[in-house]
């Protein structure tokens, strides 16, 4: 991302680099107002540190404004310093500039970015509440006002998010260039680009899905958790596989992987680590494929019912999964598929030296002989919230 300083320039009325008015900040504002009153004679100047994409780039802790003024020798002199709020996340909409009262969407429609982009939600727009053609029409003018003055305040990404509801607004938004960006159930997203001088560097859709596969080690014999599923290309081959899935939306790789075994098998673990992991690519509709072998370990409740004799009863997904068992390792890594494919050797090795390493799992006494990836959830600290992250068991 390029960083920058935004320059504003002042006497009475304020102008960015560029000479065009702006909207800026009341904080902005003050301080140029007082750099005015105490020098009428010396032209004023405010520099704002910030994102180059945006107004200014209030990152967290505030964004100092200095306002300087040209004195009759040439020299500058600091008339007085203020500080811009910071905004409360790194992550919210940031308004640099007000409302501009001449857009024909109200103001509770439409969010500004520190991109210097826009996002309109139609759904908070009045005039389209009837959801009928009058309403595509309607949209459509309204739309090509509102691009023409984005375009003149220097505006670059424009986003609109279009319900199912509002399908019928598609069709106008695609005749003003507007193109999709992604879909998902009961929502489209689209998207334009205004700058002609430049290439568009809005984000393209969503390109990867992220897949877990969970290797679970029987607490006595060490042998490997499998299933065979109903359908898909492993049942075709009849091959025996560990439990995997894809994780869901705002599902963190450690949460999916207890999930799936737990749906696929009935069985609880804990998660130990990411033991490795595989990219592919030209996947369903050519997204690429994160797949993240992870070992978990089985619930204390388990060890203790086979130390007493009692054994694990496996619960099998109906829907999916036609058989669950244990079985060797080495059983499991010379099956012909796997055995036919260096990548998948690849893969089969980093569990194997992972079971024998273990059932030393990172939690044990000796957990620091085992290699792989440690998931710790922690705040983020500069917003609310907290994000997973994977390091080194080793580190």
């Amino acid at each position: 991302m390029k960083t920058g300083l935004l320059l504003f320039s002042c006497t009475r009325s304020c102008r960015t680099s560029a000479g065009k008015s702006a909207f800026v900040l009341p904080a902005a504002l003050s301080a140029f107002q007082s750099a005015s009153s105490s020098s009428s004679s010396s032209g004023c100047h405010a520099k704002v540190g910030g994102a180059a994409y945006v107004a200014a780039g209030l990152i967290g802790g505030g964004t100092s404004s200095m306002v300087l003024c040209s004195n009759d020798d040439g020299s500058n002199s600091n008339i007085n310093k203020g500080t811009i709020p910071a905004s409360k996340s790194i992550d919210d909409p940031l308004r640099i500039l007000q409302h501009n009262p001449s857009l024909p969407f109200p103001e509770s429609a439409i969010k500004h970015d520190t991109y210097n982009g826009v996002t309109l939600d139609v759904t908070k727009v009045p005039q389209l509440s009837d959801a009928s053609a009058t309403d595509s029409s309607t949209f459509g003018e309204m739309l090509s006002n509102a691009l023409k003055i984005w375009s003149e305040e220097g505006r670059r990404g424009i986003w609109i998010r279009i319900p199912t509801s509002y399908a019928h607004l598609i069709g106008s938004a695609t005749e003003l260039g507007f193109d999709f960006q992604h879909a998902e159930p009961g929502m489209v997203v689209l998207t334009k680009w205004l700058p002609k001088d430049s290439e568009s560097r809005l984000p393209n859709g969503p390109s990867h899905q992220v897949g877990v596969g969970v290797l679970v080690l029987h607490p006595l014999t060490g042998k490997m958790l499998v299933v065979q599923e109903r359908t898909g290309p492993a049942a075709a081959r009849k091959l025996w596989k560990m439990p995997t899935g894809l994780t869901d939306p705002g599902e963190d790789i450690a949460a999916a992987a207890i999930r799936e075994l737990k749906e696929e098998t009935g069985l609880d673990v804990e998660f130990d680590k990411i033991i490795c992991f595989r990219q592919a690519h030209g996947g369903l509709f050519n997204r690429s494929d994160m797949f993240f072998v992870c070992l978990c370990k089985l619930a204390p409740k388990y060890e203790t019912l086979v130390k007493q004799g009692g054994e694990i009863e496996l619960l099998p997904q109906e829907e999916e999964i036609l058989c669950a068992d244990w079985i060797d390792m080495e059983d499991y890594a010379v099956q012909g598929v796997w055995s036919q494919s260096p990548l998948y050797k690849e893969m089969n090795k980093a569990m194997l030296n992972a079971a024998r390493k273990g059932i030393e799992y990172s939690s044990s006494e000796n957990g620091d002989e085992a290699h792989g990836f440690v998931s710790k959830v922690l705040p983020v600290g500069f917003r609310p919230g907290s994000n997973a992250i994977y390091v080194s068991s080793k580190l």
